[in-house]
């Protein structure tokens, strides 16, 4: 489409699993993103900057998040299941971006809490069309990532120094570590004593 313009996936410092141009990860029938807690999904919306698309041809779409029955049915249940509107194509300052954090508590009364292990659905509406082609977007919030267990262990790499016989070892022979008194030093602090003890 003349003057529209789109952005490509990327991932940013902030650990995005992904930024994209809307139409492009949606129209594909079983298009899947998997993701950790803690990654942003970035949308970009249809943007155009010039002309030469009329106003009503251009793009907007409403997105609801909805549960799997009304993403395989592309029917959203009710307008608490929007989560964005991309309706403002030609904004002088851009396209629109849409952001979506993957966490597990969120301290906000509209956000939406994400766990581990769990599937998360997307679709996306025309504003104007509703009969139109649905989009649709799978997100898989993955677990952690945990190194695999070793089969062998060698016993001899966990051992301390001290436990072999071969490597000599400092051992503590159980002193205190105050500064210990000379007997001569001990005469000279008595000596005052005994002398006014005796006669």
């Amino acid at each position: 489409m003349g003057g529209r313009r789109g952005l490509g996936p990327r991932r940013g410092w902030r650990r995005a699993a992904g930024s994209t141009d809307l139409g492009k990860w949606f129209r594909s029938e079983d298009y899947t993103v998997h993701v950790r807690l803690n990654d942003y999904l970035d949308i970009i919306c249809p943007h155009y900057e010039d002309d030469t698309v009329a106003a009503a041809a251009m793009e907007r779409y409403t997105l609801y998040l909805v549960e799997r029955e009304q993403y395989q049915l592309c029917q959203p249940q009710s307008r608490d299941q929007v989560r964005w509107q991309c309706n403002q194509p030609s904004a002088r300052h851009g396209p629109e971006k849409l952001s979506e954090k993957f966490q597990r508590f969120t301290p906000f009364t509209l956000g939406k809490e994400f766990k581990e292990g769990h599937s998360y659905y997307y679709i996306s509406k025309p504003i104007h069309h509703q009969e139109d082609q649905c989009l649709r977007l799978k997100v898989i919030v993955s677990g952690k990532i945990t190194p695999s267990p070793q089969a062998h262990v060698n016993p001899q790499e966990k051992r301390l120094p001290a436990d072999d016989p071969e490597v000599q070892v400092l051992h503590s022979i159980g002193h205190s570590a105050a500064p210990r008194l000379f007997p001569l030093a001990w005469a000279v602090l008595l000596l005052p004593f005994l002398l006014l003890q005796t006669p």
